[in-house]
């Protein structure tokens, strides 16, 4: 078991994810993933007894990392409703950050901190709110506004990462401007304010790429540019990653080589300024996992004098889980940490291989030019398809053109926002970033760029199984690899395939609650499918449009409220499913989400108010000189989603609908002596309170006249 010391961290790190992972299926009530991890757990641990050898030893760190795993993961979700507030009317002071406020993605969202309300109630964390008209407002303004305060609950059937990163923990709606006094921006505001200025008056065509390049914030960035670079396969560039803070710490490396100083002492200076990268960053998961990664560089070179890429990230893993563990469900986190398993796992190998066979340097370099592009593919192929449902196929040869080009731009970037003479670089570096975007857009535009495929998320745990018994981490018998790649290969074939598994269409609703708001997504056994929300919640339309990946039915959109839509939640479900036509149930407008979809050739259909619409679900939009509710019938049961306050959700109740279930929003004086079935976005009441019903997670079956509930 010699193997076994150096890779105490990559055991410590795997089980602290698979603790963190475990604890999130049982928050909604998914018991088969705890009960196979603590399996597996106590039979190796068994047979280490048995045996008598260093099994046990990994057994039992798993076993300890994993129960600190799922203990993190406990505690910070504690802490995202340790303070719920349900929804009341409050005025509200606060400060107003910069979070997503530079670019134009989503006008009029601001972020408050620092907020009290008119009794004196302070409220940790921050607050979403919508200012119509609020645009004159600037970053550190002091406003005072009244509206109606709730809870944000970002741990749900898809995780929130940029919300828990950020505390957003409540929202203001319906909110209306009091007052706004001025205010002063803290530091890392007024660093990133001034790399916004600085890149838009130089290079106002491509400023948006260039600033989410240097601080890691897309929101700049166009629609258009994240959907090219999406199918370009290239959009984890967007992302401040190892290559941009290994070029600072190589720039001051540099600078310190110089002074011949130890390695301890070099490391201590060189922290300094990628500590105050990252911070400017936002401690993104990317950034905190490279930093990491040197500053453990730093440390084997002073203690041992060699470097071990793996236990570096492992360390470097354990680090961002225990400080944020839902970052495990991060894009940016999954992306970062599998694009450095691969090269550890298959670049470095072939590297070595190639050293041992005397190629020459000049050929050797050329070779990795396109292996560490083609390793990092490969490592992150599922993750890119279990959050995107494509494959790019051209990504590998776009990378080989992009990164160097836009490495090349970031480094004239961060000169170029020196003042003076220094400034005209900007222009260079947009000239690059434009033929790096013309490249990627002219890829993406043609029908061969991506091609719809799906997985299921055991395939990543296969292949990093694979990937670490090819680069020798895991070192079995020549009989245990002829055993262990055709097993592993043959469980890889069947997770692919059991994402295309086809299911047959019957009578069924999910449903899913978003702050004030319920999605719901029905089929009937004809085939027909339906999505009734406001797409305004990425993460949960995403989960509903999942649930019908694996059925052969066409999806009708119903839009309730087209101002709120999400032009990338709409994406998202457009991407998972076969959506064949788009209604929008009131008169509202949303240019970006219309046009998107009419460039789709999905129809966009204005349904006349109280009509009904569709076959096998029908949908009704029922107004009282409003959008009241709207009616979904699959089969013989039937859902209402009200809207609005108390007396107008008592009203829809008295037009006398005959619903089966009704969602409401948090207005329970209006659902007394009600026999109707009637569920609120928050079920609090409910025994063994887990995530799935306090978040309305829940499926709705009818079958033989029979309507069942179920949490889920």
């Amino acid at each position: 078991m010699r193997w076994v010391n150096p890779r105490l961290p990559v055991v410590a790190a795997i089980a602290f994810a698979v603790g963190i992972f475990a604890f999130y299926e049982l928050l909604f009530a998914r018991f088969y993933v705890a009960a196979i991890a603590a399996a597996l757990l106590a039979v190796v641990l068994l047979f280490g007894i048995i045996k008598r050898n260093g099994v046990w030893k990994i057994a039992t760190v798993a076993i300890v990392f994993a129960l600190a795993g799922a203990g993190g993961a406990t505690l910070c979700y504690r802490s995202t409703v340790a303070n719920e507030v349900y929804p009341k009317q409050v005025v509200l002071t606060g400060r107003i950050t910069d979070l997503r406020f530079n670019g134009d993605d989503v006008p009029y969202v601001f972020y408050l901190e620092d907020c009290a309300d008119e009794e004196g109630n302070k409220y940790d964390g921050k607050v979403r709110t919508l200012f119509s008209g609020g645009s004159y407002l600037n970053v550190g303004d002091i406003v005072t506004a009244t509206g109606f305060v709730s809870s944000v609950y970002p741990v749900k059937g898809e995780v929130n990462t940029f919300e828990l990163r950020n505390k957003v923990r409540y929202e203001l709606n319906d909110s209306r401007l009091l007052n706004v006094g001025g205010g002063k921006m803290k530091a890392d505001e007024t660093i990133r304010k001034y790399i916004y200025d600085v890149t838009f008056n130089y290079m106002p065509d491509s400023n948006g790429l260039l600033y989410a390049l240097l601080t890691g914030d897309r929101n700049a960035v166009t629609d258009n540019e994240q959907w090219a670079f999406g199918r370009a396969g290239i959009v984890h560039l967007l992302a401040v990653s190892g290559l941009h803070v290994g070029f600072i710490a190589s720039l001051f490396g540099l600078l310190l080589r110089r002074f011949r100083l130890r390695p301890w002492i070099e490391g201590l200076i060189v922290i300094v300024p990628l500590l105050g990268y990252a911070y400017i960053c936002g401690f993104s998961p990317s950034v905190t996992r490279a930093v990491v990664m040197l500053v453990c560089g730093y440390i084997c070179k002073t203690m041992c004098g060699r470097y071990d890429m793996l236990s570096s990230t492992a360390w470097a893993a354990l680090t961002v889980l225990a400080i944020r563990p839902f970052d495990l469900f991060d894009y940016g986190f999954q992306l970062s940490f599998m694009s450095v398993i691969g090269i550890a796992a298959l670049y470095i190998p072939l590297e070595r291989f190639l050293v041992a066979k005397n190629v020459k340097p000049i050929w050797r370099r050329v070779i990795a030019t396109f292996a560490v592009s083609a390793c990092c593919v490969a490592a992150t192929l599922f993750v890119i398809v279990l959050h995107g449902g494509e494959i790019a196929l051209f990504g590998v040869l776009v990378n080989i053109i992009a990164i160097p080009i836009v490495s090349v731009a970031f480094v004239l970037g961060i000169f170029g926002l020196l003042p003076w003479v220094f400034h005209w670089l900007l222009f260079a570096s947009g000239g690059l970033l434009r033929f790096v975007t013309l490249c990627a857009e002219t890829v993406a535009s043609s029908p061969f760029a991506a091609v719809k495929f799906d997985v299921t998320v055991w395939a990543v745990f296969l292949l990093i199984a694979l990937m670490f018994v090819a680069g020798g981490f895991v070192r079995l018998t020549k009989l245990g690899k002829k055993i262990f790649y055709p097993v592993c290969c043959a469980l890889l074939v069947l997770s692919i395939a059991g994402a295309y598994f086809p299911k047959t269409c019957d009578n069924r609703a999910f449903v899913f609650s978003t702050e004030g708001d319920f999605v719901v997504a029905a089929m009937s056994d004809k085939g027909e499918a339906a999505i009734v929300s406001d797409f305004s919640d990425y993460y949960a339309v995403s989960d509903a449009a999942d649930r019908f990946k694996n059925y052969n039915a066409e999806v009708t959109l119903y839009i309730t409220h087209l101002s709120r839509a999400n032009c990338n939640a709409v994406k998202a479900v457009v991407k998972r499913c076969n959506v064949v036509k788009a209604y929008v149930q009131n008169s509202e407008a949303n240019d970006s989400v219309t046009r998107w979809l009419a460039e789709a050739g999905i129809p966009v259909v204005r349904q006349y108010p109280n009509s009904e619409t569709g076959n096998g679900v029908k949908v009704r939009s029922v107004f009282d000189a409003d959008l009241a509710a709207v009616t979904v019938e699959f089969g013989s049961a039937n859902i209402c989603i009200a809207y609005g306050d108390a007396r107008r959700v008592a009203d829809v109740f008295e037009m006398g609908l005959g619903a089966d279930i009704y969602l409401l929003p948090e207005v329970g004086e209006a659902v007394e002596n009600r026999l109707a079935v009637t569920v609120t976005s928050l079920q609090y009441a409910i025994e063994s309170n887990y995530g799935a019903n306090k978040y309305g997670n829940f499926t709705i079956i009818q079958k033989d006249d029979t309507i069942k509930l179920s949490f889920s």
